[in-house]
């Protein structure tokens, strides 16, 4: 307390002798060890807990840093773009594709299209696989896209919807720094193969539901890698139809304590509210199966300890290697096959929970 006594006093100071003409010199040496974030209503100042706000009426900013405008604003974790919103689910109407937000907080491009509203209500529109999950009291990040409709006229529809709760929010980064730890320590070179348990992860699911590595708990699991805007039939459409035929063949022939997990590749456009529809449109029974998606460095850090290679190509579809596995109840990896020429059959045998 005493040393947070002592940085508190060194900003007042500092204030006071910017406020006296020698502001620019006495500011730098009082506060180098401080973290300022200029924001609308000012400089915060935080060492480690925040320890005053100062307007910047009291001087001229353009000396230091070129004023308090929007374009200043630093870039936080929880900074968002420039056409992304936040805020609180209202009310969904299914039926319309029409959601009602309180939005909390706007991207650059969109801060005058909601400034004016006072109580800060907007009307969307939004695609039905973002609608599933969109429910009221939560709070979630989207894109807003501009467009216009018969019904409102000029409006906006909610894209790369995900959910942003705060405590999930936390939870995830939680979960997600031991897998980045994890992989780091095994190098470039390492990859996760038979015997091998998973690493530590926490994704979203199709529902915008935190799955971690408990997913394989209790159960015996078939895991893969996909992207939904995958093009070349015998790749992840072929994988996606392979894994539904496995699927309705474990619930024939009741195979009992069997989950399936496909995680994007793309997650920059795979959001859970994509990853939805896609469930949908392959008819999914989706009480075991579920899709995972994250942050790009999570999906690295999977991609890279499974052994999945990805190139970015311009124009072109994602190119990547494919792996399917299935992992015991124990969270080990106890079989895998490299590449797209996987059988059903042969992983419908391997999947007794006795026998893994």
């Amino acid at each position: 307390m005493e040393s947070g006594k002592l940085l508190q006093r060194g900003a007042v100071e500092g204030m006071m002798i910017g406020r006296n003409g020698g502001f620019f010199k006495s500011w730098v040496v009082k506060i180098n060890r401080l973290m300022l974030l200029v924001g609308q209503r000012g400089i915060e100042i935080y060492p480690i807990m925040r320890l005053i706000t100062i307007p910047c009426s009291f001087f001229s900013a353009a000396l230091f840093f070129g004023g308090c405008s929007d374009s200043q604003r630093p870039k936080g974790a929880n900074e968002l773009l420039d056409d992304e919103i936040r805020g609180r689910v209202v009310s969904v109407d299914l039926n319309k594709s029409l959601v009602s937000v309180e939005v909390i907080g706007t991207g650059q491009m969109l801060d005058d299209q909601f400034s004016q509203n006072a109580n800060n209500l907007g009307t969307f529109h939004a695609q039905p696989g973002d609608l599933s999950l969109m429910a009221p009291q939560n709070i979630y990040r989207a894109k807003a896209q501009e467009t216009f409709t018969t019904d409102l006229g000029k409006a906006y529809l909610l894209t790369h919807v995900w959910p942003d709760n705060r405590v999930d929010r936390i939870r995830l980064n939680n979960v997600n720094r031991l897998l980045r730890r994890d992989t780091l320590s095994m190098g470039d070179k390492m990859i996760r193969m038979v015997g091998d348990f998973v690493p530590p992860f926490a994704l979203y699911d199709q529902n915008g539901e935190i799955i971690t590595s408990e997913f394989f708990d209790g159960s015996v699991s078939v895991i893969n890698f996909i992207f939904t805007r995958c093009s070349i039939a015998e790749m992840c459409p072929a994988a996606t139809s392979k894994m539904k035929k496995l699927q309705d063949l474990v619930e024939k022939t009741q195979v009992p304590y069997v989950k399936f997990l496909s995680i994007t590749l793309d997650p920059e456009f795979d959001s859970p509210g994509v990853l939805k529809s896609y469930a949908r449109a392959y008819n999914i029974n989706e009480s075991n199966f579920k899709f995972g998606t994250a942050g790009k460095s999570v999906i690295d850090d999977l991609a890279n300890q499974f052994g999945i290679l990805r190139k970015d190509q311009d124009n072109q579809p994602l190119d990547h290697t494919m792996r399917t596995m299935i992992i015991n109840q124990r969270r080990q990896i106890v079989y895998q096959v490299p590449g797209k020429g996987w059988s059903v059959e042969d992983f419908l045998s391997r999947l007794d929970p006795e026998s893994s």
